[in-house]
């Protein structure tokens, strides 16, 4: 069966506040209900690299301790090699199923030898039997993760390399990656692109709409497994998906939390702004 996981948000008490841990607990608990198999929190949706070192160890300390039946893929990504391996190993010994890891973002034009070099260090300094599950999504990093370099890991760490998360965009190297690597568990980030990621092959999807509208998320895996109606569960997801493209996120998700998950309002920390209560209303209109 395909996996559902939520790119976890991560709550603020105040735009430049501390972390809302019994936010995190609450929110846990209604994607475990609501058919979440997993979370991966401190991506792009968590706000990873608005946090510190030490705020996203907390983190993943409470998303553990509190996880129930879920698997956890944390977050790990930085633009230096050594937080990525602190953050990485952290994890790992706390009990997380795999490591995400977004490519080192900073510098542009990386060669595809930079890229994977600085993946084979990590794996290197990781315990055996780690899970890696690369993070491609060059909108925000602008480094790709180039088919040479998932084969140059699989030459040198085959037994590390478990996914990899797409969010380019693109069904053309999702449908690749599967063809190529068959014993890649590939996962796609875009709500709009789960039916044909589905069929060409994917392990499931990672998704930001899953924080707030898993049950819609899960009607097309479960459709595409059962043979149902997947076309029309996609065009609901992707109607909910457009109806987010004129809001900010992640604070447009964790406004429709408070009115769907019963959840307190909770802010995004800067330079993210929050929804005014006129586009809060008038994006729970849209959705509606």
């Amino acid at each position: 069966m395909p996996e559902l996981f939520a790119a976890s948000v991560t709550p603020f008490t105040a735009p430049s506040g501390a972390v809302d841990h019994a936010y995190i607990v609450r929110h846990l608990r209604w994607l475990e209900a609501h058919g979440v198999d997993g979370v991966a929190p401190c991506g792009t949706t968590g706000e990873g690299q608005s946090l510190s070192v030490a705020e996203r160890m907390a983190i993943f300390d409470t998303v553990l301790q509190h996880r129930g039946r879920l698997r956890v893929f944390a977050g790990t990504g930085c633009a230096a090699l050594s937080d990525t391996i602190t953050l990485s190993r952290y994890a790992v010994e706390r009990g997380a199923d795999a490591v995400m890891v977004l490519p080192p973002f900073y510098f542009k034009n990386l060669t595809d030898q930079g890229l994977l070099g600085y993946y084979r260090a990590l794996c290197d300094a990781l315990p055996t039997g780690t899970k890696v599950v690369l993070y491609h999504i060059p909108p925000m990093s602008q480094i790709p993760i180039a088919p040479a370099v998932i084969e140059g890991l699989y030459q040198s760490h085959p037994d590390m390399v478990y996914g990899l998360k797409d969010s380019g965009g693109e069904p053309a190297y999702l449908a690749e990656l599967t063809r190529r690597f068959p014993a890649l568990r590939v996962y796609v980030g875009g709500a709009p692109l789960l039916a044909q990621a589905l069929r060409d092959g994917a392990a499931g999807g990672i998704f930001a709409l899953s924080n707030a509208y898993p049950g819609e998320m899960r009607t097309v895996i479960t459709a595409h497994t059962t043979g149902g109606d997947v076309e029309a569960a996609q065009r609901r997801v992707t109607a909910l998906s457009n109806a987010l493209k004129g809001y900010a996120n992640p604070p447009a998700l964790k406004s429709l939390l408070t009115r769907l998950a019963d959840l307190p309002r909770a802010a995004s920390r800067l330079p993210l702004v929050d929804l005014t209560d006129a586009q809060a209303d008038a994006l729970w209109d849209a959705v509606r």
